[in-house]
């Protein structure tokens, strides 16, 4: 675990132990960075997600996440939840908070009003360490654990073949209470700002691309850019690539098995030094549409 730990002090002592995870498929699961996407499906809309970072890595990170969120309702006003717990290293962290956003129908396309509120709990195990001297400052051989207020907002507009989401998640900013650590003032919740954006092409009948970009920028130099192009066959599957910071090649793949279901899973290729230890990282998502009207309508695939 030397070499996570490594990692760990190293993002600890620029604000927090993990800054939030890293999605694959954000362009699947748009609700786990961007609060105004909510309500903007036309039934009620679960994601399930499990990431497994840095396979080969002991206390390499871990992600799991359940989301949910309801249509429009007659006042343009949805609601959401987000449950969410990400393991790295002697870390673990768990946020529950809930979603309410606000539509606006404009001329040629939808703008959505996003905010999300709830609880963030950290603990800190120093016991899952091992260090070379008995005397170690860091080796203090306890649990700690903070919670604290996380507030998120977020805008969304998209058309039928569109889509660009603009967030900032942690607004606030607190810091955790971990008294028992010297320099206590260094452990904070960090801003971070997601810019995502899509659209999709139509090739002939039966295919789809759509090309989609995110960056994320979590203070300092904590940036991420991910830029993928996914293809659409006949409605049925998608097949996309992408690169994240020169980092990692990214291989994805995701079946709308029913009108309702839809199961993907991706394969993150490292590229960087850290090949040398890890065997990439893996990441299974379930998605799911409730259609709660009295209709017999079928539900068609989205492409955003």
């Amino acid at each position: 675990m030397r070499l996570i730990f490594i990692i760990w002090l190293m993002t600890s002592f620029a604000g927090i132990a993990q800054q939030d995870a890293i999605y694959s498929q954000y362009m699947f699961n748009p609700f786990a960075i961007n609060p105004a996407y909510a309500g903007s499906r036309d039934a009620v809309n679960v994601v399930i997600v499990n990431r497994s970072q840095w396979i080969g890595l002991d206390g390499a990170p871990s992600t799991q996440t359940i989301s949910g969120h309801v249509p429009m309702n007659r006042n343009n006003l949805a609601w959401g939840l987000n449950i969410s717990r990400d393991k790295l290293g002697p870390t673990s962290n768990l946020l529950a908070a809930a979603t309410g956003a606000y539509q606006l129908k404009l001329y040629r396309g939808t703008l959505t009003f996003g905010l999300r509120g709830g609880i963030y709990n950290s603990v800190v195990d120093h016991g899952k360490l091992n260090f070379r001297e008995a005397d170690d400052v860091l080796d203090h051989e306890e649990r700690m654990s903070a919670i604290i207020p996380t507030f998120d907002f977020g805008l969304y507009y998209y058309t039928e073949r569109f889509y660009a989401g603009l967030s900032s998640n942690h607004l606030t900013k607190h810091r955790f209470n971990y008294s028992s650590l010297a320099n206590n003032q260094a452990y904070y919740l960090r801003r971070h700002t997601f810019l995502a954006a899509g659209y999709v092409f139509e090739i002939n009948r039966d295919i789809q691309l759509k090309p989609s970009i995110l960056l994320k920028h979590g203070g300092g130099l904590a940036f991420n850019a991910d830029v993928n192009v996914n293809a659409l066959f006949k409605e049925l599957f998608w097949l996309g690539i992408g690169l994240r910071n020169l980092s990692s090649l990214n291989f994805l793949i995701d079946f709308n098995v029913t009108d309702y279901l839809r199961v993907g899973y991706s394969y993150d290729m490292t590229l960087s030094k850290l090949k040398n230890y890890s065997h990439g990282s893996h990441e299974f998502i379930l998605g799911f549409d409730f259609n709660l009207k009295k209709s017999s309508n079928i539900l068609s695939p989205r492409y955003l």
